[in-house]
């Protein structure tokens, strides 16, 4: 129990200490593939730039818009960050497992789609036109990507047969990484990752142009920056995640001998997939709402239908 409990307050702590120096290496990233320098003002190469932020949002007046319903515009933040927190409590991270559930992959995944809802309650209860049109991008968006997303999911399990993280990495370490068998329940997985967490270059709950802010446009303060660390900290989970099912998770050279090491793999692997995140907002343009729903019901859900066969083929051949 003890260790359970230490497990927990190991795994929550990482995820919330993790979150500002993400924004600073994306903003850093993101800095350099555009050809500019990005933060530079606040410390050495701006590396004080995310306490500089948190600073700014703690003394920021926090607004209640009129007419709004005050228990929902309250609650939404909070939502957010929670469920993001719940996931990533039963994400196994090496030897390190707070919450060891045989159904850990289906439960991280719910967790997840109901994230996307806290984006729609802060919409519908700011009283304001964009920050509702935004709170129903963000519930039409979960109607596109959750099918692909699951039909992909279910290959995997059928493959692994099981949706215990543990017997997922067993199976790898005895048959190879899952990638291997699963190259396009891994695309479609990765594509709806994104869409999920609702970054570009599917990020149609938000923008300037056509919804001035989106569905925080009437949030200001730390109100403000919760909904950015449940969408960091999902990042997080879903980069776990995506190594877990299909990169051996914390499998490598003597993991077995030295189980820290484990630890160290599977955060190394993650990162990669955090990288990734920052590259695909500086690679692709926006797409259009149209496109994005286009994109998810006539290319990737068929595709997934059609690897649900080809998983059942190799789970035959396989064993």
């Amino acid at each position: 129990m003890i260790d359970n409990f230490l497990s927990l307050l190991f795994i929550v702590l990482l995820m919330l200490v993790a979150v500002p120096p993400i924004t600073y290496l994306e903003r850093k990233v993101l800095g350099h593939m555009q050809q500019r320098p990005g933060p530079m003002v606040v410390g050495p190469h701006g590396i004080l730039q995310p306490i500089a932020d948190a600073i700014k949002l703690i003394f920021k007046e926090d607004v209640i818009p009129k007419g709004s319903d005050k228990f929902l515009f309250i609650v939404a933040p909070s939502f957010s960050v929670f469920s993001a927190l719940l996931a990533a409590s039963v994400v196994p991270i090496g030897f390190i497992n707070a919450v060891p559930m045989k159904s850990g992959l289906l439960f991280v995944m719910a967790m997840s789609a109901i994230s996307i809802y806290a984006l729609f309650l802060a919409g519908y209860s700011s009283n304001d036109k964009y920050s509702f049109l935004a709170g129903m991008r963000a519930a039409a968006q979960v109607l596109g990507y959750e099918l692909p997303m699951g039909f992909a999911l279910m290959a995997a399990v059928i493959l692994f047969g099981s949706f215990d993280f543990n017997e997922i990495v067993k199976w790898q370490q005895s048959h190879g990484w899952g990638i291997l068998y699963q190259p396009i329940a891994f695309l479609i997985f990765l594509v709806m990752m994104i869409a999920e967490i609702g970054r570009p270059p599917f990020d149609l709950p938000e923008g300037e142009s056509e919804l001035v802010g989106g569905f925080h446009t009437e949030y200001s303060g730390m109100r403000f920056a919760a909904f950015f660390f449940g969408e960091y900290i999902n990042i997080i989970v879903l980069s776990l995640v995506v190594s877990l099912l299909f990169f051996g998770g914390w499998s490598g050279p003597f993991a077995k001998e030295y189980p820290i090491l484990g630890v160290l793999y599977h955060l190394l692997k993650a990162s990669f997939f955090v990288f990734l995140s920052f590259w695909l907002r500086a690679t692709f343009p926006r797409y259009r709402f149209d496109q994005m729903l286009g994109i998810m019901w006539k290319v990737f859900l068929p595709l997934s239908i059609l690897n649900i066969f080809i998983a059942a083929a190799e789970a035959l051949l396989v064993g």
